[in-house]
Parts: structure tokens; sequence; C-alpha cells
């Protein structure tokens, strides 16, 4: 007896249905895991139609396509590199302040700075690359976080237009300087945004841009006097002219009347973080 068309399945089609069984598996059993370790409720679910993991845990809701342990894992993409340490190590946010994450790329710091702000604070999330900023707005809106504005737009000097290299896998090195797979975003100034914004006074701007930060600080002129703290990310050790950052960010600091130190332990993209303040 012939089998009938619906009876019938490819080895791909029992394959794909075989990891998705085991996939909804895991999740079940590291759903129990977690509540139990926790004693509170924390999920990891797989979602066939959407191909992600759907995470549920204390500090927030998460989609992605990796399997994660937990959500510092997630925010640092398995590095696990000390957060607190590396960017609050001068100044830590807290409830009521206004902060920007310029280089959020899909909200792993956004995750946690959401919370340390609070909804009276208000965290402006900045990211250019339009792949990992479409995963930051699902996270916002995941979250349901009003104190959190994301934008799609590069700083720059000046009001225009930019290139920047948007792979969807290889964002976190994603830069204005080198094409492949370049698509053009719009740059506005650190100063027009804050007008636009009707923003007066900032408690503390990351910046992580991947040798862009040179020109951004460019455009922050006006608001300089109404910054209160820096944790900026310089890319020397990238080994090209146009990462080379830290004098320039240096000298900037400086003559803008900021106290500023370099971080100078950890690895070598660590040790290049600069803290500035008032």
């Amino acid at each position: 007896m012939e089998p009938t068309s619906s009876s019938r399945r490819s080895p791909r089609s029992v394959s794909s249905a075989a990891r998705h069984a085991l996939r909804l598996t895991y999740g079940v059993a590291k759903t129990v895991g977690d509540s139990v370790m926790r004693r509170q409720v924390v999920t990891t679910r797989w979602v066939p139609s959407e191909d992600r993991w759907h995470y549920n845990w204390p500090e927030g809701r998460v989609a992605d396509e990796g399997r994660w342990k937990d959500a510092q894992g997630w925010a640092t993409r398995g590095f696990y590199y000390g957060m607190d340490d590396l960017l609050f190590s001068r100044y830590r946010p807290g409830p009521g302040d206004v902060v920007f994450d310029v280089g959020a790329g899909d909200g792993g710091e956004t995750f946690y700075l959401a919370r340390m702000v609070g909804r009276s604070g208000r965290v402006i999330s900045i990211e250019a690359a339009p792949s990992p900023f479409r995963r930051l707005t699902d996270l916002v809106s995941r979250n349901d976080w009003p104190q959190v504005t994301p934008l799609n737009v590069a700083l720059a000097s000046a009001p225009g237009t930019l290139s920047i290299s948007d792979d969807p896998e290889g964002w976190v090195a994603g830069n204005i300087f080198e094409s492949d797979g370049s698509v053009e975003v719009r740059a506005e100034s650190f100063d027009d945004l804050c007008e636009r914004l009707g923003i007066e006074h900032v408690h503390w701007v990351k910046m992580n841009i991947e040798g862009a930060e040179k020109d951004a600080l460019r455009g922050m002129e006006r608001m300089a006097p109404h910054i209160q703290n820096f944790t900026i990310s310089c890319h020397d050790f990238l080994g090209t002219e146009w990462g080379r950052s830290k004098e320039e960010v240096l000298a900037w600091l400086e003559a803008h009347g900021f106290t500023s130190e370099m971080r100078g332990e950890g690895d070598f993209v660590q040790q290049l973080y600069v803290y500035a303040w008032r």
C-alpha cells in the first residue's frame, strides 16, 4: 500500500521535527530547574514558529535565537565580563537618571539600565546598524519599558548620512569604516539629538561604537557642560588608523573639564575603557 501524501515525510522534515521536540523538552526541563533554584517562575520556551527561544528571567523578557544559561550570559554574549565593574566602576546610574547607551547593539546593557533608572528615569538607546536595532526594539516592546527610547541613528559631528556594516551575525563589530554589507543610516549630532528630545542634563553616557567615538564627541560641544559622567570604549586595539581613539578621547575630555582615567586592567579590550566624571 502506497503511503498517502500526508504520511510521507522527508528526512529533513523528520529531522526538523525532532530538533523542535528536543528543544521543547529542554525548555520544560530548564524552566523547572531554574524555577526551583530561584524559588520563582523562570521560563525558557522554544517557539518553533519564530525559530527562537523565549526567556522570562527575573531581570526581564528576551527572545533570541541563541540558547543562554541566564540573563548575564545573553547580555554579555557569553563572555560574562562583569558588567558592573566594567561599565559602572566610577558611576552607577540610579533611579531617575537620564543615561545614554550609545552603541546599544541588541540591548544587552539597556536591559539592565532600564531597571537601574526605573520608570522615573530615561534611557536613550542608540544603535545605528539595522539588524541589531530590530532586536533592540523587540526587547523594549517585549518588556514594556516607557523609560527607554530606542533610536536607529549614528552619532556624528554633524547631521547627514553614513554607511555602516550590517552583518546580522557579526553585528558586535559593525562600524562605519568598513564597507562589507554596508547600509546607509541617518547621522545626527548628540547636541541636536538632545535638543530634539528635550534633554537638558545627562547623568551618564556609555559609548562603544567601534572607533566612531572621536567624531561623536565632536558633536557634543553644546551639551558637554551638562554631562556628568562617561564610560567610553576606545578601539586602539583594532590596530587601524580609524580605530585609534584613546589620545583624542582623553584630550577632548580634559578640554571640557572632565577628570578621566584609563581602566588599564583586564583583557586588551577592557584595558582601553575610559572613565570620566565631574
